[in-house]
């Protein structure tokens, strides 16, 4: 007797991956945080001396949208294709996003700010409270 097991049969190509498949609409309310994380990460930055809107420059505005975007998909555990639909954006971009703003966290002082937008994307959440 031959104790080979069967090989797992592969999914069929029409299957959607795990990430797609996972998705749930996005809510007006969680598409709300998102855009409450980008004006944050705006003002914070702002604090800091640099104000990206007013700057105009496209470079600088897309940052800022990379910020959000990372921060929306680690601090609120939001599936990449969720974030892109409220940024308008496509699934890819979210994760051009995220690995730009994980690379950049290499400087302390990128990954300060970075923090401290996590914790303030959290702290919105715990004040607005737990949604039904």
């Amino acid at each position: 007797m031959s104790s080979v097991s069967e090989p797992e049969p592969n999914p069929l190509p029409d299957d959607p991956p795990d990430c797609l498949a996972q998705a749930r609409p996005l809510t007006p309310e969680r598409r709300l945080l998102c855009m409450v994380v980008r004006q944050l990460t705006i003002e914070l930055l702002t604090a800091v001396g640099f104000d990206a809107e007013r700057d105009g420059r496209r470079r600088a505005t897309n940052h800022v949208r990379q910020i959000a975007m990372y921060v929306c998909h680690v601090a609120y555990s939001m599936p990449m294709i969720e974030v892109a639909e409220a940024f308008g954006r496509d699934r890819t971009t979210v994760r051009h996003a995220c690995r730009m703003v994980e690379d950049r966290r290499d400087d302390p002082a990128y990954d300060g700010f970075v923090a401290i937008v996590e914790r303030m994307a959290c702290a919105v959440v715990l004040v607005a409270g737990p949604r039904p």
